[in-house]
């Protein structure tokens, strides 16, 4: 792992370039269309609204996979969000199987589903090596929260940190900070390969398992301060972890890594160094590393101690300490320069704790050489020390709680403080546009319930309103005794069917008279009736008043009549009179039966016949 601390001091121009004021620097930096996995975020993010509110699970579990064990810790959230340990196993396998082999496949799905039991109850984080991970530390300016991803981006960017094809991408704002008189952020970037962490995926994936984050051991340790588990009593504090093949130093400032660095001195070399000064002892023996890293972990009280066949059974302590103190002598100076290096450029703050991790079973030597070589006080990680754990986990020795530390970090990972390269800042600002959506949702859902309660409330003292006003009406009703009656009524309505069938008997008995009367006025001076007839048609009898009616409409009346006066005048006069009966209310349908000249004492007449309905 590789660790820079970079500062961008051209301010003005690194927002030129945010800006697109600065073209050149823009057209260099060649960035691509997004930023997701090592690419640019778009301006814009296209939301769906979920199918549910949370997804959170019951348990969170660490897997930390390594050379010849496979140790897991589940914890689950108390009381005040505070995380508790459930349980903890540690699954060896021989170094005979591969971590590619179908056996081991095998080996790691029916250690997790014995462990966790119901997989979808669980949060599955793992980790990626910390070999393939490059972290570095930036400083930016101080800019709105709307640009402060593409400010990062483009720094990043610009210093090289970012291969948008085969790395992910992703950062984290430590802090404000401010630097001759300028505001600025103190942002942790780092970089994944993305084909180490899709092969991470599909190992998981294979057997069935969606993980839930992927991150590095560093962080893991990180979230054991952040979580509150182990609290970070110091101000700043180093993690010093003596790998296999290679050592870290985490540098911490509080809850923050703020430092991380890989140096190439690691328990191997210590074997090494044993193989070599007994090849040099004795001119002719050459021990196997496993032989060399027995003797090794014989200093721990927490190894078997060796037998009489082993060799370098006969071997002081003292004796393998001085084959292995060259090495201590390097580490202790390699550690020394970072942590001096660290001081120098973090205003002088002084390196107050080390922690110490390792791969194998620890020894007192090595921390006491440790803490006297750099004036430190340094103590073994132990992150189950002052914590209520169950009796599986009491009854582990020092090595084992240390070897149990990165699974134990990695259960306690959260999206809200763990860096996961399966959940980068992209996705993070998603779930909170859409957790943004989710709760608008759920206001406008809960405003619309209070209406509708509301309404319900109101309509609920209509109804009681209502029904009081109608049960004093019932009572009202009950008492009111009205002068009418059915019989009453039926009485009555037979009288006025009476009454106006009698008045519809006079006006047929004087039908005659009201025709002739209304001719009369109608027939102007010149006409002369000779004759009115009026025709009753034959209809049955009816007794109700639309049978009396019909009669009435059936009755028809025949005008025989002459017009005298000019010649010419007589057709116009006669079309005259048969408009003035047919605008009269009594008669309808008139029509010219005849009409003919005819000579009467030497004048012209016109004889004419009319018939019309009447009514």
């Amino acid at each position: 792992m590789s660790e820079i601390n970079k500062d961008i001091n051209s301010t003005e121009k690194l927002l030129n370039a945010i800006r697109r004021k600065d073209e050149k620097s823009f057209t260099l930096l060649q960035r691509p269309e997004a930023a997701f996995s090592g690419k640019k975020p778009p301006q814009k993010i296209k939301l769906t609204f979920p199918k549910r509110f949370s997804n959170k699970k019951n348990y969170t579990v660490g897997v930390d996979i390594g050379r010849e064990f496979i140790r897991l810790v589940k914890t689950t959230k108390g009381l005040g969000d505070k995380s508790v340990l459930v349980d903890q196993r540690i699954v060896k396998f021989g170094p005979q199987i591969s971590k590619d082999s179908s056996e081991f496949i095998a080996l790691l799905k029916s250690s997790l589903v014995a462990f966790c039991g119901p997989l979808a109850n669980c949060d599955i984080w793992t980790n990626v090596s910390t070999s393939d991970v490059n972290v570095y530390y930036i400083k930016v300016p101080r800019v709105p929260k709307k640009q402060l991803e593409n400010v990062v981006y483009w720094t990043a960017k610009k210093e090289g940190y970012i291969d948008d094809e085969k790395s992910v991408f992703d950062f984290e704002i430590q802090n404000e900070i401010v630097e001759k008189v300028n505001p600025k952020y103190s942002v942790m970037v780092y970089t994944a390969p993305k084909a180490e962490i899709e092969k991470i995926k599909t190992l998981f994936s294979d057997i069935g398992i969606d993980l839930a984050g992927i991150t590095i051991i560093s962080f893991a340790i990180q979230n054991i301060f952040r979580s509150r588990w182990m609290p970070a009593i110091k101000e700043v504090f180093v993690s010093l972890y003596i790998g296999n093949d290679f050592s870290r130093i985490d540098v911490f400032n509080k809850e923050n890594l703020v430092m991380t660095r890989s140096i190439k001195t690691g328990n191997s070399s210590m074997v090494e160094a044993i193989v070599e000064s007994v090849l040099e002892k004795t001119g002719n023996v050459r021990l196997r590393n496993d032989e060399a890293k027995k003797i090794l972990c014989s200093l721990s009280p927490d190894s078997e101690e060796l037998k009489d066949t082993d060799f370098g059974y006969d071997f002081k302590k003292e004796e393998i300490l001085e084959m292995i103190f060259p090495v201590w002598e390097r580490l202790a100076r390699q550690v020394d320069m970072t942590l001096k290096h660290y001081t120098s450029t973090s205003e002088n703050k002084k390196i107050e704790k080390i922690y110490i991790l390792s791969s194998i079973n620890i020894y007192n030597s090595v921390r006491d050489y440790l803490s006297d070589q750099l004036e430190i006080k340094t103590e073994f990680f132990d992150p189950f020390k002052q914590q209520t754990i169950p009796s599986s986990v009491e009854s582990l020795n020092i090595s084992e709680r240390i070897f149990l530390a990165p699974a134990l970090g990695l259960s306690l990972s959260d999206n809200k403080h763990t860096p996961n390269a399966i959940f980068t800042y992209y996705e993070k600002d998603k779930e909170i546009n859409i957790k943004r959506i989710n709760k608008i949702t759920f206001l406008s859902f809960l405003a619309a319930l209070f209406v509708c309660l509301f309404l319900i409330v109101y309509q609920g003292f209509q109804i009681n309103s209502v029904t009081k006003q109608q049960e004093k009406l019932r009572k009202d009703l009950a008492f009111f005794n009205p002068l009418l009656s059915i019989d009453t009524v039926s009485k009555v309505a037979n009288e006025v069917k009476m009454k106006r069938k009698i008045a519809r008997q006079y006006a047929q008995r004087y039908l005659g008279m009201a025709v002739i009367g209304e001719v009369s006025d109608i027939t102007p001076p010149d006409i002369h009736l000779i004759s009115l007839k009026i025709a009753e048609e034959k209809t049955l009898p009816k007794a109700d008043e639309k049978a009396s009616r019909e009669a009435d409409k059936g009755t028809e009346v025949i005008i025989q009549g002459v017009i005298s006066g000019p010649r010419n005048m007589l057709d116009s006069n006669l079309s005259q009179y048969v408009m003035k009966l047919e605008n009269s209310p009594m008669l309808s349908h008139v029509s010219i039966q005849k009409n003919s000249i005819e000579t009467f004492k030497k004048n012209e007449i016109l004889h004419f016949i009319l018939s019309a309905k009447i009514g």
